[in-house]
């Protein structure tokens, strides 16, 4: 008994030594534990090829018992061993196993005298009379039907459920049947179906639709003769007179064309080469052969600013509407309102397709046509043209005034060098152009205003902390301020006579830009000081913005608004409207540079004269 633990034991200790479960099973044998010997054999864990000798060994003990012990005595040095573990990144290869035998070793086997090994093994109910696997829902008369199982994957019977119940016998192997070819089966089948689809396919093909023609166009006219006359052959001739386009007219876009010649014969006509059926005729333009109602023909429109060529699809029209563009040095409101009348011609250009907006700025104050870009459909160029009409037209509401209630800000960015509350003039338009991302800005402005700066958050924090001392304002001399108001006075009657001898001249009323500047000229008085007093604490004064910070501020917002988002950078035109006399010193150099550094061109134009000559209007 004490054997039997020790081997017991080893098998515990190594459960896929076959060496060592022989024994075990020899002992099972031996003590007349046939089941034991059987449990033995499933139990092996082994996943490894089981080799011949010891299947063969094993078959032996489960059906000849006791005797096959007597033969073939065994001992702990037998010299059946088990086989080595297969390395475990290596896959068993497939052979091909033919059913009903087990793969033989090629090199030369020690079993070769078994005449077939245990590939002959045969009555065993898992396998019918054809040496197929038989497949039955019955359940099975014994309990070892299913004693052997081929795992196909790795060319080896493995010893699960297997119950000694086979037997070795001689002669030859047995042969798989073959299954009868079914090839005229699927040959009659595909010639079945080819005829069907070619009967099909005639039906079709005989089967005549017939569907009524429509009736000719007919075009009868009935013309009534009361005698015979010569016919005369008619010339269409092009009246003399230009046609010029209204302000409120807008040039179409949608035209005739016609890819290829026509056989139409067209009429002779008297002056064929000036005949332009564009100058004409609303909604032709010229592309192709002929004319086109194509949409796509042309998206951008080519512009005429005041004597400056440019182009694009996004157009916004920036316009000052401050009282410096009326003065006399500038023509007065005439100048003004042939500028009004240029831009509505300009207007009048627009392809539908193009994108177009108008700013009109005084000062800080903003006002848009729209709120975004509009296309340049008629409607809205006659909207927009009337929308401007009122515009520094009577003298009692200069500037943007009451009818302009509505204004628009800027985005108030923190890497600005120019904050919102402060931005005014030009440099507040056209950096609302830009932020409606358009393609081209075209600008006529009266020239450089001042332009002041708020103290900033870390400012106001400061005096919060240290309120700054306000001063005193100090007093005036009593008879330096009577002399003064009588100043006033005087001017004030002198500008009305001024206006009413106009008036019945017909001539532009006197617009005044620095009423305190016309004092000093009609009168030569200038305004009273303070005396006495203490002066005010200047620490957080912020300095005025210089053309180098409109520069900076306009670069600022091309970066972040064209070049960062991957748009085309815009165009940036400027049109400077000074008077005869007016200079700009150094302030034209930064226009100039402003206008460069945005792809665009600058143009100065001096007097009423000046805008004559470009608009060809008096």
């Amino acid at each position: 008994m004490s054997d039997d633990e020790s081997i017991l034991d080893r098998l515990d200790r190594a459960p896929a030594d076959w060496g060592v479960r022989i024994l075990a099973i020899e002992e099972a044998i031996r003590g007349g534990n046939l089941d034991g010997a059987k449990r033995l054999v499933r139990d092996s864990p082994s996943d490894a090829p089981t080799p011949d000798e010891i299947r063969i060994r094993v078959h032996a003990l489960l059906t000849q018992g006791v005797a096959a012990l007597e033969s073939e005595p065994a001992s702990e040095e037998s010299s059946v061993k088990a086989p080595p573990e297969p390395p475990a990144e290596e896959e068993p290869t497939e052979e091909p196993v033919e059913f009903g035998r087990s793969p033989i070793p090629a090199d030369n086997s020690p079993f070769d005298e078994l005449d077939g090994g245990l590939g002959a093994l045969v009555e065993c109910e898992a396998f019918s009379e054809r040496g197929e696997l038989e497949s039955t829902d019955e359940p099975p008369d014994n309990d070892y039907s299913d004693a052997l199982r081929i795992d196909t994957s790795s060319g080896w019977e493995r010893w699960e459920d297997y119950d000694g119940e086979l037997e070795l016998v001689g002669g030859a192997l047995p042969m798989a049947q073959h299954r009868a070819s079914s090839s005229a089966d699927r040959i009659s089948s595909l010639s079945l179906a080819l005829v069907v689809h070619l009967v099909v396919i005639v039906l079709i093909g005989t089967v005549v639709i017939t569907v009524a023609p429509p009736p000719p166009p007919q075009f009868v006219v009935s013309v009534p003769h009361e005698r015979e006359t010569e016919i005369e052959i008619t010339r269409l001739a092009r009246p003399t007179p230009e046609i010029a386009p209204a302000a409120a007219s807008a040039r179409p876009i949608d035209v005739l064309s016609s890819v290829s010649s026509s056989t139409f014969s067209v009429p002779e006509s008297e002056d064929t080469d000036n005949l332009l059926m564009t100058d004409m005729v609303a909604g032709l333009q010229p592309i192709g052969n002929g004319m086109s109602f194509s949409t796509s023909s042309m998206k951008g429109s080519d512009i005429s600013f005041f004597g400056l060529s440019g182009s694009g699809k996004r157009l916004v029209f920036v316009i000052d509407a401050t009282p410096f563009m009326l003065v006399d040095e500038k023509g007065g409101m005439t100048a003004y309102n042939n500028v009004k009348e240029e831009i509505g011609i300009m207007l009048a250009t627009l392809n539908r397709a193009t994108q177009f907006n108008i700013l009109l700025y005084d000062g800080k104050r903003l006002v848009a046509f729209r709120d975004e870009l509009v296309s340049g459909q008629p409607s809205n160029l006659r909207m927009a043209i009337e929308w401007m009409d009122p515009l520094n037209r009577g003298y009692d509401s200069l500037g943007l005034g009451w009818n302009y209630p509505d204004g628009i800000e800027v985005m108030n960015r923190e890497d600005l060098p120019i904050q919102a509350i402060d931005v005014a003039h030009y440099t507040k338009a056209i950096q609302k152009a830009l932020e409606w991302h358009a393609s081209s800005v075209f600008c006529i402005s009266s020239g450089f205003r001042r332009m002041t700066r708020s103290p900033t958050p870390e400012m106001l924090e400061e005096m919060e902390e240290d309120p700054p001392d306000p001063g005193e304002p100090g007093e005036v001399d009593p008879d330096d301020q009577e002399e003064w108001d009588e100043a006033v006075a005087e001017t004030r009657e002198w500008l009305q006579k001024e206006n009413d001898a106009r008036r019945a001249k017909g001539v532009d009323l006197k617009v005044v830009t620095n009423f305190r500047q016309l004092i000093k000229e009609v009168t030569g008085v200038s305004p009273p000081r303070r005396t006495g007093g203490t002066p005010r604490d200047t620490r957080y004064d912020v300095p005025d913005a210089s053309p180098d910070d409109i520069e900076e501020q306009i670069k600022q917002v091309v970066k972040q608004e064209y070049k960062v988002a991957g748009r085309e950078e815009p165009s940036v035109h400027m049109v400077l409207f000074l008077g005869d006399e007016e200079r700009l010193d150094d302030r034209e150099d930064h226009f100039r540079d402003l206008t460069r550094q945005n792809r665009g061109k600058l143009k100065v134009l001096r007097g009423l004269s000046a805008l004559e000559n470009v608009t060809g209007r008096r």
